[in-house]
């Protein structure tokens, strides 16, 4: 399955595909690149949940209970990436909405890392490109995690 208007040939921007190629080892069957996995783990006090393959409504009932996990108790703090992600349609929004809604209920902290062009193209035409603010790379959402944790430190210190 491929993102509407691009063609299942399309190439894979350089940088992404330099960072993917980093994560994880190359897989020689073709079929792992459409396979809805998602992979979670810890940096610092947040949870990355990484989204792999199509992310369709096929795929969501492989990758939920990982998002699900991720956001159930008090105060959670997520980061959802993207960046392997191989397609994503409405049913991957509307599992992203859920996930928003389940953090900002218990108080947490979501954030979402996208460097795709048709998947901000869907997160906008679903009104959730504001909402969701996603950054390029996990290193942005770090820095911006640490400039909040000072930023807060250094307010509790002056009053």
């Amino acid at each position: 399955m491929t993102q509407q208007g691009a063609p299942r040939d399309a190439p894979v921007p350089l940088d992404r595909g330099a960072q993917d190629a980093a994560r994880e080892p190359a897989s020689e069957d073709p079929a792992d690149d459409v396979v809805a996995r998602a992979r979670t783990h810890r940096v610092g006090g947040y949870t990355v949940v990484e989204l792999h393959g199509e992310i369709d409504i096929a795929g969501v009932g492989s990758v939920g209970p990982a998002l699900d996990a991720a956001t159930a108790g008090d105060r959670p703090a997520v980061i959802v990436d993207l960046r392997p992600t191989a397609f994503f349609d409405c049913s991957g929004l509307g599992l992203l909405c859920r996930a928003h809604r389940r953090v900002r209920e218990r108080g947490g902290r979501m954030r979402l890392v996208c460097d795709d062009a048709l998947i901000l193209r869907t997160l906008r035409a679903g009104r959730m490109l504001d909402v969701l603010e996603p950054v390029a790379t996990l290193d942005e959402v770090l820095d911006e995690v640490l400039d909040e944790v000072l930023g807060e430190a250094l307010g509790e210190g002056e009053g």
